[in-house]
């Protein structure tokens, strides 16, 4: 938090960071329950949560449309409705989640029958099973059948190796859900920049370690994955669902699969 506060204050708008910092701490800390009755309507619904609302809430980015009572974002919808849409999730599945989002987590508890673990490399975070390095992964060969790793990789020194990785734990017939934030025509990275403000300025957040361009699909292929990019319209066809959901219209998906 001390750090995040750093880096708002030299933002090039650091009263309006402020600001939605202590209002997005603020409503959080409220219950549920009043969460639902300060933002009741219909203008929208979230699939997660399976709340209509009047608004999502607009905070300073990267928080644009966050779901004010399950918090998840426009990414965290899109990742929800292909996993349910596609029937993804298997019973009996071991599931690899990094990072987890709350409230795809708490989706993926409700599976009786799955082996569903969670894994960071910080335990500073609730509801960590295993903490560890994603380049240093504690798993056997192909021990995963579906593994989420989304808007993490870009955090990561070596993502190349993160992703060997990835490839490594991964069943033949499994599926690894990637995304990264994708800004740039070409990834840009910096290893020798560490100063959190001029990471921000160059690389759109402090703790990012490059900007991802297109060519993170020849990293992954590079990893032995084959790779099918999956946006909005390939998972809601209705475009009116596109605002009414708060889904995003320039993240994009990547399902990788085990090359032959």
């Amino acid at each position: 938090m001390t750090k995040r506060i750093y880096v708002a204050l030299y933002s090039p708008h650091p009263y309006q960071r402020l600001r939605d910092l202590i209002i997005s701490n603020t409503l959080f800390s409220l219950p549920i329950s009043v969460r639902k009755q300060l933002f009741t309507g219909q203008n929208h619904f979230c699939p997660i949560c399976e709340t209509f609302l009047n608004r999502f809430l607009i905070l300073h980015r990267p928080y644009h449309r966050w779901c004010p009572i399950c918090r998840s974002l426009q990414r965290h919808r899109l990742v929800y409705l292909f996993l349910k849409r596609y029937n993804v999730v298997k019973p009996h599945s071991r599931v690899l989640h990094f990072a987890p989002e709350p409230a795809i987590r708490q989706h993926f508890l409700q599976y009786p029958h799955l082996r569903y673990v969670t894994t960071d490399i910080d335990v500073a975070g609730l509801g960590i099973d295993v903490c560890a390095d994603i380049t240093k992964l504690p798993f056997s060969d192909h021990t995963f059948d579906l593994i989420l790793c989304m808007h993490v990789l870009e955090h990561v020194p070596d993502d190349r190796l993160a992703m060997c990785e990835l490839h490594r734990i991964l069943q033949p017939a499994g599926l690894a859900l990637i995304m990264v934030p994708i800004t740039v025509d070409t990834t840009v990275e910096d290893p020798t920049i560490t100063d959190p403000v001029l990471r921000e300025r160059l690389f759109g957040q402090f703790d990012h370690v490059r900007r991802y361009g297109n060519d993170v699909v020849s990293r992954l292929a590079a990893a032995g994955f084959t790779v099918k990019p999956v946006q909005v319209n390939d998972v809601v066809t209705d475009l009116m669902e596109i605002d009414y959901m708060g889904l995003p219209v320039q993240e994009t998906l990547f399902v990788c699969r085990r090359a032959a």
